[in-house]
């Protein structure tokens, strides 16, 4: 099969790769479709791909793309039906861990306690080819109603959107503020207005505001700098309603709310947000 590699320096490759076989406890995908998401823009600018971030990656080219939604065509020993059988569409998340660990047990193997074992698309190969091994368990079933493409922006970017409107417990009676509007930022946009919540979307970019609109936001601020403060006197007449905010911007965007969630950054970023009123 052919496959699709970012060896670096803005370049790709299609390469010839062997067709995968599952090995026990994993399957085969057949690939219908693969996203790319922003990360993939790092390792197609770096001088030596992934490997030149501090990334390691296995012997040879690596298989990009870890967005992957499929359907099953391929089943290893060990696997039950009720896990994965042929035919079945699928969503994919595509880190490997322990699988046993208190994280890898819940579905955070991205923070697996001995260590993330294989990044598909990164550090192992990933979907931007005709095939893709995976385990049973990091697979998700795909509902009828949704597209390949649908699924496989899920298994990625809209997924850690979902994933943070539910750690800070988003309901359709909130205002939300969600700085950044990239691909992540108005998933998250696009998910809390259709769960009822206001949304306040932020970003330097007119075109980014003005596609957050269509995703329903109610309220839009565009910051001058990359440094945005927000009293409440712009978006609310009540000194003490509370808004969750999201962040999906860069570093410098930063400011203390009630419930805070931050995407998209290394742990060496990552800021302290305690609960307080504006000031």
């Amino acid at each position: 099969m052919k496959g699709i590699v970012f060896p670096g320096n803005r370049k790709v490759e299609l390469l010839d790769f062997p067709d995968p076989t599952p090995g026990p406890g994993e399957v085969v995908l057949e690939i219908k479709a693969s996203g790319m998401c922003g990360s993939d823009l790092k390792f197609y600018r770096a001088a030596s791909g992934a490997s030149s971030l501090g990334l390691g990656a296995k012997s040879g080219p690596t298989i990009a793309g870890h967005e992957p939604c499929g359907v099953v065509v391929a089943v290893g020993p060990g696997v039950s039906e009720k896990q994965a059988r042929v035919g079945m569409r699928m969503m994919q998340h595509h880190y490997r861990g322990c699988g046993v660990c208190e994280h890898c047990a819940t579905g955070w193997m991205q923070m697996c306690v001995e260590g993330v074992a294989e990044v598909y698309g990164i550090t192992g190969h990933g979907a931007h080819a005709r095939y893709m091994k995976c385990p049973a368990r990091t697979l998700v079933p795909l509902p009828d109603e949704l597209s390949f493409e649908a699924g496989a922006a899920i298994s990625c970017g809209t997924g850690t959107a979902w994933g943070a409107l539910h750690r800070i417990g988003m309901t359709g009676d909130h205002t939300i503020a969600i700085f950044g509007q990239g691909p992540v930022g108005l998933s998250a946009t696009l998910l809390a207005a259709k769960m009822g919540a206001r949304v306040i979307a932020l970003d330097t970019s007119d075109e980014r505001l003005a596609r957050a609109r269509q995703f329903g936001a109610e309220v839009l601020i565009k910051s001058k700098t990359r440094t945005t403060w927000c009293r409440p006197s712009a978006i609310s007449p009540t000194a003490a309603v509370r808004i969750p905010s999201l962040d999906a911007s860069s570093p410098e965007a930063r400011r203390r709310y009630a419930a805070y969630t931050q995407l998209g950054q290394r742990p060496a970023s990552w800021v302290k947000a305690t609960a307080s009123r504006w000031t």
